[in-house]
């Protein structure tokens, strides 16, 4: 499920957190705790692919248990993301992230 719309009526601040509740939520098994989303409110879209990727991709609920983000940031080199799970996913899960940082770079140069 994507992310709700941008409720106009919202502050940044609050449309920031409430989507990264919903995604938290959407996506809670890919957390051991609450991981805080260090990048800004236009990234938090390109961190719904990314979720709902390693949603499609890791579907072993062993696999599952292992998974979890350790940091997700967004600074002037891209998104970067760490995560601990099977070395397995490593292929797939890397090109992904690096695609989504080239998103995230060209979002900040045309805002």
């Amino acid at each position: 499920m994507p992310l709700s719309p941008a409720n106009p009526e919202l502050s940044s601040q609050e449309q920031h957190a409430q989507w990264s509740n919903e995604l938290l939520e959407q996506y809670s098994w890919q957390f051991q705790g609450e991981t805080p989303f260090a990048v800004p409110l236009s990234t938090l879209p390109l961190l719904d692919e990314l979720f709902t990727f390693v949603n499609e991709t890791i579907k072993d609920s062993f696999d599952r248990s292992l998974f979890c983000w350790t940091d997700l940031k967004q600074d002037s080199t891209g998104l970067t993301a760490w995560y601990l799970g099977v070395e397995d996913y490593d292929e797939a899960l890397e090109p992904y992230i690096e695609g989504l940082s080239a998103k995230a770079l060209i979002q900040d140069q045309t805002t």
